[in-house]
């Protein structure tokens, strides 16, 4: 699938370790990164390895690739636990920022996977201490524009963009500026690992663009967004950039569904599908598990939004079946994508149910979340509960309009209460705002 057989002389050396080019890491599977980790691990501790920094940097980088493609905790650590040790082991300024910037990516990608918000302080930090080390480093400047970038944005989603406009602008100008030089980078390099951290630039912006778009209602921004993906995309070849390919092509299949959803328009949302369910998959889930999850999320979206404006049954029972697929893959617990899957799929459910009138469907839904929920502590997994509690409140609604019993909303108000009380103490601003909609619109039914 890769075409492994054309890049072997290239790849191979010193032994079976991979030689240094992060743009390889997209043809590794997750056996050949751990390989590669391990062996990066050992080189950087052998006592008569000359120069540490440079092995323990790439092992914190291979192991912050393993860590976002699996969301393993463990390779989450190894990769700030190499990145420290590269830190400790830079001879120059530029070498510890460098250390310094690799920590802050494994912070805000840690953060990502598991909503620890945190950890962007500490990226915040880190970015700031390595920054006065890199004024008179065209490369290094142009990277660290990029983690800055991807640090405002998450700071600007943590505040809410609808909420804060400015934060939101800040960010979109540290992004830009990102774009312009790692783009000055690739027109002077042409390294395809530039080109990848060029487009994870680009996609950062997309991504900003989308949620101020969704949060607008707005379909021409929508629209730019689908022309930069479409563009962004074009750039690359799924047969050498897989995994960047599959995620570029994710979020143009789901800004071309948000749009359809905003415009009323089911044709868009069918391109946006298309472009989703398509046969040849460049990642399969023994080569990117949560790459392969997250995109039959995104199917599975895009069908339960072309069945809630149909009203079809069959499609709503389609997109059920993705999100079961998606669902009976293993994921860590924990995991932000984890818990949007389920939250989406209870949300599905719902409407199916509402739409057919079956309260069989929606009892077994209630028994398989309160399995779930005595399986959950709060005290281990407070947002992963909160969540359980705001997916049973939907099965609640849903019996409730279909029978008219009260009490079905007086159990869901109280579900989404035990929930918005998590969600605030954990800072989950987005989580929080749809906890609090819901439940206003359960006393509004009561």
């Amino acid at each position: 699938m890769f075409e492994f057989g054309r890049e072997l002389r290239r790849i191979f050396r010193n032994h079976g370790r991979i030689d240094s080019d992060p743009s390889l890491y997209e043809l590794m599977n997750l056996q050949l990164l751990i390989t590669q980790g391990r062996q990066l691990d050992i080189e950087g501790g052998r006592v008569s390895t000359k120069n540490r920094f440079a092995p323990y940097l790439e092992a914190a980088q291979v192991w912050r690739e393993y860590g976002r493609r699996t969301g393993d905790p463990v390779a989450l650590r190894r990769a700030a636990s190499a990145a420290e040790n590269a830190g400790k082991e830079a001879k120059t300024a530029a070498e510890a920022a460098i250390a310094a910037l690799e920590q802050a990516q494994t912070c805000i990608l840690s953060s990502d996977l598991y909503e620890t918000h945190d950890l962007l302080n500490s990226a915040e930090e880190l970015l700031a201490g390595g920054r006065a080390a890199i004024q008179d480093d065209e490369a290094i400047r142009a990277r660290f524009n990029r983690v800055e970038a991807q640090l405002a944005a998450r700071l600007a989603v943590k505040q809410g963009v609808g909420e804060d406009l400015e934060l939101a602008l800040l960010a979109m100008s540290h992004i830009d500026r990102a774009v312009e030089r790692a783009d000055k980078r690739v027109q002077q390099t042409h390294a395809a690992a530039d080109k990848i951290e060029a487009a994870q630039a680009r996609y950062e912006r997309a991504d900003l663009l989308t949620l101020v778009g969704l949060d607008r209602c707005d379909p021409a921004l929508m629209a730019a967004v689908i022309k930069d993906f479409e563009a962004l995309q074009a750039r690359f070849d799924p047969a050498y950039e897989p995994v960047t390919w599959s995620r570029v092509n994710l979020r143009l299949g789901l800004a071309m569904v948000w749009k359809g959803e905003i415009e009323g328009n089911p044709g868009i949302i069918s391109e946006g599908i298309s472009l989703l369910s398509a046969e040849e998959e460049p990642v399969d889930f023994e080569h990117s598990p949560l790459d392969w999850v997250a995109h039959k999320q995104a199917l599975a979206m895009g069908l339960q939004a072309l069945a809630e404006l149909t009203l079809n049954q069959q499609i709503y029972e389609k997109a059920m079946q993705v999100y079961n697929l998606a669902l009976k893959r293993p994921l860590q617990k924990g995991l932000s994508l984890r818990g949007q899957l389920i939250n989406n799929r209870a949300a599905c459910l719902a409407k199916h149910a509402e739409l057919k009138g079956d309260l069989q469907s929606l009892d077994q839904a209630e028994a398989d979340f309160k399995a779930e929920l005595r399986a959950c502590k709060p005290e281990h997994d407070p947002v992963g509960w909160a969540i359980l509690q705001t997916n049973l409140a939907r099965l609640y609604v849903a019996r409730g309009d279909i029978t008219g019993f009260m009490m079905e909303r007086a159990e869901a108000a109280y579900a989404l209460e035990a929930a918005l009380e998590i969600f605030d103490e954990q800072h989950l601003k987005s989580l929080s705002k749809g906890a609090q909609a819901q439940l206003d619109r359960v006393r509004e039914q009561a």
